[in-house]
């Protein structure tokens, strides 16, 4: 594939605790070789490596965006800006190990980008070394977004990622082994609840079997009550926001971790 999913970010005022839930409960890893202690927390599950960063001042905590590697930026900002001249990339900070550019689709959805060759990807150094697989691993980045067919279309055209399905619930798009979903936005979705802006919505994982993960999350969460989930419904509001996310999320099973960044799980 001309690109891969290579990680996802949060940004969370408890970010340690943050990490130490998707190592405890999904069995994430952190990276053995790059300590950022000040600047947040890596943990992967050998393909996709997930940030977890502090929250600083002006930002919004939660799901903040995603990023990928691809075969040549060049030849994505050329793709960009022959058909999407709304959408466009920038060169970041040298301080950033774990990506070269970021981007914004034409919405305005951010992503960060990095060539595959690129040695700014060693924040996922054990994973590029070892390449380790598990039965737990991050399988879906949804975004909620007002054009979500464009968007669609922008990620299918730029990156080459291969459309499983599209219609009026969404658009899903592969690399091969992660999703990017694009789920339409518009404020009359949200009747009976508030309104939740446009962007990132939620994140996926694949189990090996849902009734094991169920005991599993029940025996980390009797262990450690800071590492269990936030639970989903109980007030007519709160019971609308679960109903919502079962309908639109595509697994068989929704929780939100301790950040409240909403999680789907399947283990088809």
């Amino acid at each position: 594939m001309f690109a891969q999913i290579n990680h996802m970010a949060m940004t969370s005022p408890n970010w340690p605790m943050m990490a130490k839930f998707y190592e405890a409960m999904f069995g994430l890893k952190t990276s053995g070789k790059v300590s950022r202690p000040a600047n947040g927390i890596s943990v992967g599950d050998g393909y996709v490596g997930m940030n977890i960063n502090p929250l600083r001042d002006g930002y919004v905590g939660g799901l903040d965006h995603f990023g990928m590697k691809v075969e040549s930026v060049d030849a994505a900002l050329e793709r960009m800006q022959k058909k999407f001249p709304k959408a466009n990339i920038v060169q970041r900070p040298s301080t950033r190990p774990f990506a070269q550019y970021s981007g914004h689709d034409p919405d305005g959805n951010i992503f960060d980008l990095a060539e595959k060759t690129s040695k700014l990807n060693e924040i996922y150094a054990v994973q590029a070394e070892n390449a380790w697989t598990q039965d737990r691993y991050l399988n879906k980045f949804a975004i909620r977004t007002l054009n979500a067919e464009a968007c669609a279309e922008f990620y299918a055209e730029v990156f080459e990622l291969e459309l499983k399905k599209g219609g009026p619930d969404g658009w899903h798009l592969s690399d091969g082994r992660v999703t990017l979903s694009i789920l339409p936005w518009s404020i009359p979705i949200f009747v009976g609840m508030s309104i939740k802006r446009p962007g990132p919505d939620h994140i996926g994982f694949k189990v090996e079997n849902l009734d094991a993960f169920k005991e599993h999350m029940a025996s980390v969460a009797g262990s450690n009550p800071y590492l269990a989930p936030m639970p989903l419904g109980g007030s007519k509001e709160s019971n609308a926001r679960r109903d919502f996310l079962a309908r639109t999320a595509t697994g068989k099973l929704q929780i939100a971790d301790p950040g409240a960044v909403w999680i789907d799980i399947t283990d088809e």
